[in-house]
């Protein structure tokens, strides 16, 4: 994972799956104040969201669900999918037993 520092915070670049809307995305970089995600599901610039990132525990019997409310700032086309940056507004992480992606 590289680590590369961007206006007031540090970002991270990683793919992360995640939950939006009725559908799944792909982080390509976060940080705790935003990230950018690619998705197919449509997305408008100034929507507020409810993202979920599914991060794999140690033990790989949770899954840890970080739960992020964010507001849009921009919007990308990127062939057949969005990419879409976000500023994160609150976040909650859940520990829940077998959770499955896709499936909150």
């Amino acid at each position: 994972m590289k680590i590369f520092a961007e206006r007031n915070s540090v970002r991270f670049k990683g793919e992360i799956p995640l939950e939006v809307k009725q559908g799944t995305g792909i982080t390509r970089d976060f940080s705790s104040c935003g990230l950018y995600f690619f998705t197919d599901q449509q997305v408008l610039v100034g929507e507020s969201l409810e993202l979920v990132m599914l991060l794999e525990h140690q033990n790989q019997t949770r899954t840890v669900r970080l739960r992020c409310q964010a507001d849009v700032v921009r919007v990308e086309a990127e062939a057949d999918r969005l990419g879409v940056a976000v500023a994160i507004t609150r976040h909650l992480v859940d520990t829940t037993a077998n959770a499955a992606i896709g499936h909150g």
